[in-house]
C-alpha cells in the first residue's frame, strides 16, 4: 500500500483533484479535499504518474516495504496565461460514475470581464449549463429549476445562508482567498445533502508554507489585499484576506453621497502536527453597512433617518486524520451565523427590526481505500438550528401601532449518516451507490428520511463515456421572500409542525467525449427532476412581520426537465467554452392558477454563454463573454372591467390577469469584454492592469415590470433596465 499527500513544490499547499495513476496497471484516483491519496499495489514496485493541470506530471518508481508514505510535491509547468481552468471533471483515471460536476479554479478566471473590474464567483456559475441567473446584475443561481435556496452553500465545510452582498451585485466570496470550487447539480454523492439543487463546495487557501506573499486588486468599486506565510517553516501557515467597497467614498465624489459599503474578511490557520495530523482553522465575518443619520436627512433627501446591518460569519475546526494507510478522516467542529438588523427613525420614533439565525454543528468523514477498484465513504454529522425571526423595538408614538415584542427562538436539530461505495465492476463498468439517512427535530415534531444515490458510467472508449445517475434530496430549511430580488427582509426559517420538509428526485443521463486530436471536451447531459412539498404562497399574501407566516403558505409540487450542452477548448492560444441549456420548469398547485400548472419565473427556455479568451503573447490576454437568456416570466394584466360597488354609488374597477406567470419578458443578451496586461513574470513585483467594459452595445437588460399608459389611454408594459454600458479599470498585483 502506497499513501500519502500532493502538494505545491513552493507554497507547499496541498493540491485536490490530482490523477494519481499506477501506470502497470493503469488504475488510479484522485486526491481528495485534503491532497491525501492512497493507491494498493500486488508487486513489491511501484511505477505512479501523478498529473494536475498547470503542474508538470511527476514519475516515480520505487520499492515498496510494507505500507509505504510518499508525498509529492508538484512544480508548476509552462502553464500559458490564457489557460482557463474551468472543467466538466473527467481525469485520464476513472473517477467514479460522476456526473453534473464542475470544478472552478478562480484564480484562472480573474481575467474574465466582469462587472466593476472584479471576478465573481457565483457569477462564474450562471455560465454554466444548467444554471440560471436571476435578475440583472445579481449573482442568485437557479439549478435546474430550482430556487436560490435549494443550493447548498459550504465555505470550509461551513453553509453560508447570505451570499451576496446588497442586492446580490457581489458576492461574499474573495478570489485571492479561494483555493477550489466544486459545482454539484446532478449525481450527488452521499455525504451532501440538506438541499434539493446543487452543491457548491468551496475550500480556501491553505497558507504558503514557505514563504510570506502578499497580494490583491483595485477595482471600480471595491479593493482586496491577502497576506500569508509561515509561522514555522513548513509546520505552520496564516491567511488573511480582506475585501472592501468604496460606494460611499466615490459617491461624494459626484456630490451624490451614499452612505453604503461593504466588507470581507477571511482568516485561516494550518497547522501540520505531523505526518498522519493536520489541523485547520478557518473563519469568515462580512458586513453590508447602510447608514443615514438623521442628523443628514437633509443632504440625503429622506423624510427620516434609515440603515441596516447584514451580519455573515462562520467558523471551522477540522483535524485530518490518517488513522492507517487505507482509513483517512476529517473532523469538524462547525458554527455560521447570519442576521439583518433593518432600522428606521423619524421625528421622535424609531423602530429596529432584526432577525437572526445561528448554527452550531460538528461531523466526521471517513475515506477508506479498500483497493484500487473498491473506494468506501462514510460518516455522520449533527447541526442545532436556532432561528431567532421579527425581534422588533419601537418608541415614540409608532408602539401605538407597532409595538415591541420579543421573538420566539425555533430550535431545530438537524442529522444525518451516510455510506457510498464506489466500485470498478470492470475495465469498462464504475458503479457509485449508496444511501443517506438524514431527519430533523424540530417542536417535538421529528422528520427522517433515506436518500438513496445511484451512479453508474460505462467507458465506451478511452476518450468517450456514457452516465447514468440518480438522487433523492431532502431539505429542512426554506427562505421566506416577498421579492425576487436579495433583500434585508428575506428570512431563513425551518419545517415545522405544520410546514413539511421538501424533497426531490433527480434522474439524468449524459455523455462526454474528449475530441481526438485536439483540446476540445464536448458534454451533453438531460435530467428529469420531480420536487414535492414546495411552497408558494397565497395570493396578497403578508410575509413581513408575520410570525403566523404558516398560515399564508400553499404547498405543491414542481418538476423541470431539459438538456445541457458544454463544449470546452482549454489549450492554445484560443481558450473558453460554449454552453447550451434548453429547459422547462413547471408548478402544480390545486389553490393558485385555477389548479393548472404554470411555469416558474426563471423558467428561461433558451439559455446561451459564450466564453472566449485569446492570448497573442504572454504579456497580453483578451476576453469576451456574449450570453443570452429567454426573459424572466411574470403574471401580466390584460385589461380591466368596471363593477357597481354595493351602494351603487360609484364603481370598482376589476383587473383581468393571464395564467400565472405566462408572459415573457424580453430576452437579455450581453456582451463583456476585457484586456489584460500582464507585468514580466520573473520579477519579484507582479502586476495585472486590467481594462474592460461591460454591456459593450448598451442593451439594459429588464429588470423589473412596470405598467403604463400609452398615449391613447390604453395600458403598456415597460421594462426599466439596470444597467448600461459600464467601463471599469482594475490593478492586481502580487508580491
Amino acid at each position: 500500500m502506497v499513501n500519502g499527500y500532493v502538494f505545491d513544490s513552493i507554497s507547499k499547499e496541498s493540491l485536490i483533484g490530482v490523477s494519481v495513476l499506477d501506470e502497470s496497471t493503469h488504475a488510479g484516483s484522485i486526491s481528495n479535499a485534503f491532497g491525501f491519496y492512497s493507491l494498493s499495489f500486488k508487486s513489491d514496485t511501484a511505477f505512479i504518474s501523478f498529473s494536475y493541470v498547470g503542474y508538470k506530471t511527476v514519475y516515480r518508481k520505487f520499492k515498496i516495504t510494507n505500507d509505504t508514505s510518499f508525498s509529492i510535491p508538484m512544480v508548476t509547468g509552462a502553464v500559458q496565461l490564457n489557460e482557463i481552468k474551468l472543467s466538466v471533471v473527467k481525469k485520464k483515471v476513472d473517477n467514479g460514475a460522476v456526473l453534473g460536476q464542475i470544478n472552478i479554479d478562480p484564480k484562472k478566471l480573474h481575467t474574465m470581464p466582469s462587472f466593476a473590474g472584479e471576478t465573481d464567483l457565483l457569477k462564474i456559475m450562471q455560465l454554466m449549463p444548467g444554471v440560471k441567473a436571476g435578475q440583472e446584475g445579481t449573482n442568485g443561481i437557479y439549478v435546474r429549476g430550482g430556487n436560490a435556496d435549494q443550493n447548498l452553500i459550504l465555505l470550509d465545510d461551513a453553509p453560508v445562508y447570505n451570499p451576496g452582498h446588497l442586492l446580490g451585485f457581489f458576492s461574499v466570496f474573495n478570489n485571492d482567498a479561494i483555493k477550489d470550487v466544486k459545482l454539484i447539480k446532478g449525481g450527488f454523492d452521499a455525504q451532501y445533502g440538506s438541499r434539493l439543487s446543487s452543491v457548491v463546495d468551496i475550500r480556501t487557501e491553505d497558507g504558503n508554507m514557505r514563504k510570506t506573499e502578499l497580494e490583491g486588486g483595485l477595482g471600480l468599486l471595491s479593493s482586496r489585499v491577502t497576506l500569508q506565510g509561515p509561522i514555522k517553516k513548513d509546520t505552520i501557515s496564516y491567511l488573511i484576506a480582506a475585501r472592501r467597497s468604496y460606494v460611499d467614498q466615490l459617491s461624494k465624489l459626484i456630490k451624490f453621497p451614499v452612505p453604503y459599503y461593504f466588507y470581507d474578511l477571511n482568516a485561516k490557520i494550518n497547522y501540520k502536527i505531523n505526518s498522519k495530523n493536520r489541523l485547520y482553522v478557518s473563519t469568515y465575518f462580512g458586513n453590508d453597512i447602510l447608514n443615514i443619520s438623521q442628523d443628514k436627512i437633509e443632504q440625503y433627501g429622506t423624510l427620516s433617518g434609515f440603515g441596516f446591518n447584514l451580519l455573515n460569519s462562520t467558523g471551522t475546526v477540522r483535524l485530518n486524520r490518517e488513522h492507517s494507510s487505507k482509513l483517512f478522516a476529517n473532523y469538524a467542529l462547525i458554527t455560521t451565523g447570519f442576521s439583518y438588523d433593518v432600522s428606521g427613525q423619524f421625528t421622535s420614533n424609531s423602530i429596529l427590526v432584526r432577525s437572526t439565525i445561528r448554527d452550531w454543528g460538528g461531523k466526521a468523514d471517513y475515506n477508506y481505500y479498500v483497493s484500487n477498484k473498491h473506494f468506501l465513504k462514510f460518516g455522520f454529522s449533527a447541526t442545532a438550528h436556532v432561528f431567532t425571526p421579527n425581534f422588533i423595538s419601537t418608541s415614540g408614538e409608532i408602539t401605538e401601532f407597532i409595538k415591541s415584542r420579543k421573538p420566539i427562538p425555533i430550535y431545530i436539530t438537524e442529522y444525518a449518516a451516510y455510506i457510498s461505495d464506489q466500485y470498478k465492476l470492470s475495465k469498462r463498468w464504475m458503479i457509485n451507490y449508496g444511501v443517506r439517512a438524514s431527519g430533523a427535530i424540530v417542536q417535538d415534531t421529528p422528520y427522517i428520511g433515506l436518500e438513496p444515490r445511484l451512479s453508474l458510467a460505462y467507458q465506451v472508449k478511452s476518450n468517450f463515456s456514457l452516465k447514468t445517475s440518480y438522487s433523492r434530496m431532502r431539505q429542512y430549511m426554506h427562505l421566506v421572500s416577498s421579492s425576487t430580488v436579495s433583500l434585508p427582509t428575506d428570512l431563513w426559517y425551518p419545517v415545522t409542525k405544520e410546514v413539511k420538509p421538501l424533497y426531490s428526485d433527480q434522474y439524468a443521463v449524459g455523455a462526454e467525449w474528449n475530441i481526438p486530436k485536439t483540446s476540445l471536451r464536448f458534454m451533453a447531459e438531460g435530467y428529469y427532476k420531480k420536487m414535492y412539498n414546495v411552497i408558494q404562497y397565497k395570493e396578497g399574501a403578508e410575509i413581513l412581520l408575520n410570525d403566523n407566516f404558516e398560515q399564508e403558505i400553499l404547498f405543491g409540487k414542481a418538476e423541470a426537465y431539459g438538456a445541457e450542452f458544454f463544449l470546452q477548448k482549454n489549450a492554445g492560444k484560443l481558450t473558453g467554452w460554449v454552453a447550451y441549456t434548453l429547459s422547462w420548469s413547471l408548478n402544480y398547485f390545486d389553490e393558485l392558477n385555477g389548479g393548472k400548472a404554470f411555469y416558474s419565473k426563471f423558467d428561461r427556455r433558451h439559455d446561451v454563454s459564450i466564453v472566449m479568451n485569446y492570448a497573442p503573447t504572454k504579456k497580453w490576454n483578451f476576453s469576451a463573454v456574449w450570453v443570452y437568456m429567454t426573459g424572466a416570466r411574470f403574471t401580466a394584466q390584460i385589461g380591466q372591467y368596471f363593477v357597481p360597488n354595493a351602494s351603487l354609488t360609484d364603481v370598482n374597477v376589476v383587473p383581468i390577469y393571464t395564467d400565472r406567470n405566462a408572459v415573457t419578458m424580453s430576452p437579455t443578451h450581453r456582451l463583456d469584454m476585457s484586456a489584460t496586461y500582464f507585468s514580466p513574470q520573473e520579477k519579484k513585483f507582479k502586476y495585472e492592469l486590467v481594462m474592460g467594459v461591460y454591456n459593450l452595445y448598451n442593451r439594459a437588460s429588464p429588470f423589473v415590470v412596470e405598467i403604463g399608459r400609452s398615449s391613447n389611454g390604453s395600458l403598456i408594459y415597460q421594462q426599466p433596465g439596470l444597467f448600461g454600458t459600464v467601463p471599469y479599470f482594475a490593478f492586481n498585483f502580487k508580491i
